[in-house]
């Protein structure tokens, strides 16, 4: 996936000590998009926030800094913390997502398999005795 766009936001991935990974999803993953279409990324972060306003803005007040840092049009990026995501959004970006960045593979895949165990007690379980 050859796009400048991507490559910038690798590249302000690495700048950051507080990330682990990074993936694309969303319609760009998918080669759904258009020249408008805005850029789905889910991150990984290498700590947790205890405080939970904190926690739940870290992913957006980065979106905001790398799209002024980017030069991109306002709503062009989104960031989602895959640690807090709900399991089917955090499901879709492991299953469907492309990993554009990965500096901590080990967190990474702790990350993944949370994200598998609770899909599969939580949805999967449910879908099978209740459908």
């Amino acid at each position: 996936m050859d796009d400048t766009v991507l490559n910038a936001l690798r590249d302000q991935a690495e700048e950051r000590a507080d990330l682990a990974s990074l993936w694309l999803y969303g319609s760009r993953a998918r080669g759904a998009h258009h020249a408008q279409s805005d850029y789905d990324i889910a991150v990984a972060f290498t700590d947790w926030q205890h405080d939970p306003l904190e926690r739940r803005l870290r992913p957006e007040l980065m979106a905001l800094d790398w799209q002024a840092t980017l030069g991109l049009p306002e709503n062009a990026l989104s960031i989602v913390d895959i640690a807090i995501a709900p399991i089917p959004l955090a499901w879709t970006i492991i299953s469907d997502g492309i990993l554009l960045w990965d500096r901590n593979p080990s967190l990474r895949m702790q990350q993944e398999s949370r994200i598998m165990s609770r899909w599969e007690i939580d949805y999967l379980h449910s879908r099978k005795h209740y459908d």
